[in-house]
């Protein structure tokens, strides 16, 4: 490689023994942070090109090379502030303003400290110094403050009792919970807002253009008073915001008519992609996706028991209870109402016609795809008549790995059930089942 030209490390060595490779991760280890660049860890690889093929590979990872990952690296700052943020579903969460420091190549600034429960927990005071890592070397955590170093002058957060965006006072939803929550659902700046940008992330309904600033200006300038009206924009509508418009004559901007031109698109999405727009407590899409496998329409889930939503696959008393609480709440059905006005499709026909070669077939996929989200995934899978599940068990026709499969990998293992990787799924897509079994080599 270095011979081609492409950049190695210098830091490659040979090594003859365990002995060597312990010796190398423990120099790298204490040294780490004297390398040109950031680590996270060492890869021991055979360094043998023949034993490396007879070796081979699992569905996810090459049987010859092995990751070493080092602890996370723990640094000292100090926490200046804590505030709160408010969100989709009117959850409370702490949020700590922390001295800028440099952890594992970056520099941070906030931490999340989940709710007031964990603020005691953790013991910490503003002002105190504290120690901080990033969680998997990504997501930045608090450990607890260093009380040594206290001085007197630290002082106690307490967690506030009305909602910073709309004045509502905060509470719990049941006696057991640790989350405050606003409770001013309907008509919260915060929650308003969130749901807006839910309802258009790539995740749910992927309307480009409906960012955190678009949702903000539709709301602050009153273009729409919440999600409902959403789909009934109009450009006259937009023009009556500064943020969707442009020169003197306040012309239509770009981004206005990109929203319009996704918003239309949008009305005929999926219905399991309208499940998760509604902001639902507890919903995602492999929920929202085994609701769509037992109802055609959002009617006939609105109109389910909780009991019947509990037998459904994925779902549980849990889960059913909060479906069946949101459509029990008015407004909500307005808003589904506004939506139907509008064009939105809130059900699904079946297909009577095409190739359906995984009917029957119950799939899982797992881990990381490189051509596939886990969404488009499972949309691949049910539109040729498959049931894609999020768990494996014995009833699984196939185990679809990519790289951080994880537990589920080894369920498939124990319970003998065919594992694919990446291109066997695409194998198994194209042609059916039996294709994909003889790629595994099980005809």
């Amino acid at each position: 490689l270095k011979n081609w030209g492409l950049p190695t490390s210098d830091r490659v060595k040979v090594v003859k023994s365990i002995k060597e490779v312990k010796d190398y991760i423990k120099h790298h280890g204490e040294h780490r942070h004297d390398i040109e660049h950031d680590i996270d860890g060492v890869v021991i690889k055979i360094d043998s090109l023949n034993e490396q093929q007879e070796l081979g590979y699992t569905a996810r990872a090459p049987r010859w090379a092995i990751a070493f990952k080092y602890p996370p690296t723990v640094v000292r700052t100090r926490l200046i502030d804590i505030g709160v943020q408010v969100g989709r579903t009117g959850r409370i969460t702490p949020r700590a303003a922390v001295e800028p420091v440099l952890v594992a190549g970056s520099t941070v600034s906030f931490a999340t400290l989940h709710n007031g429960y964990e603020v005691k927990r953790k013991g910490v005071l503003l002002g105190d110094m504290i120690f901080l890592r990033k969680a998997g070397d990504v997501i930045p955590e608090i450990l607890g403050p260093v009380v040594e170093l206290r001085d007197g002058s630290e002082r106690e957060f307490v967690m506030p009792t009305k909602c910073p965006e709309c004045g509502s006072k905060l509470a719990t939803e049941k006696e057991d919970d640790k989350d405050l929550r606003c409770l001013n659902t309907r008509s919260c700046p915060a929650q308003l807002r969130g749901r807006l940008e839910h309802l258009g992330s790539r995740s749910v309904l992927d309307i480009e253009g409906l960012g955190e600033k678009a949702a903000r200006a539709l709301l602050e300038e009153k273009v729409i008073s919440d999600e409902g009206d959403l789909f009934a924009l109009t450009a006259d509508d937009l023009q009556r915001s500064d943020f969707f418009v442009k020169g003197a004559n306040r012309e239509l901007a770009e981004n206005a008519k990109l929203l319009l031109s996704q918003l239309e698109l949008a009305k005929t999405k999926p219905l399991w992609r309208f499940i998760c727009a509604l902001s639902m407590r507890h919903i995602g899409p492999p929920t929202a996706q085994a609701l769509t496998r037992e109802f055609n329409s959002l009617d006939e889930i609105a109109q389910a028991p909780a009991e019947q939503l509990a037998r459904v696959e994925g779902i549980g008393q849990t889960i059913a209870d909060s479906i069946s609480q949101w459509f029990a709440e008015p407004w909500h059905l307005d808003i589904i109402q506004k939506w139907k006005a509008s064009g939105v499709v809130l059900e699904q026909t079946q297909v009577e016609s095409g190739p359906m070669p995984l009917a029957g077939l119950t799939i899982v996929v797992t881990g990381t795809l490189e051509d596939f989200t886990r969404d488009g995934a499972a949309e691949e899978i049910t539109s040729r008549g498959g049931k894609a599940s999020g768990s494996v068990s014995k009833n699984t026709d196939f185990v679809v790995v990519g790289p951080g499969a994880g537990s589920k990998e080894a369920k498939a293992v124990e319970l003998g059930r065919p594992i694919l990787d990446e291109a066997g799924f695409k194998i198994l897509l194209a042609d059916g089942p039996d294709a994909a079994k003889a790629h595994l080599g099980l005809n």
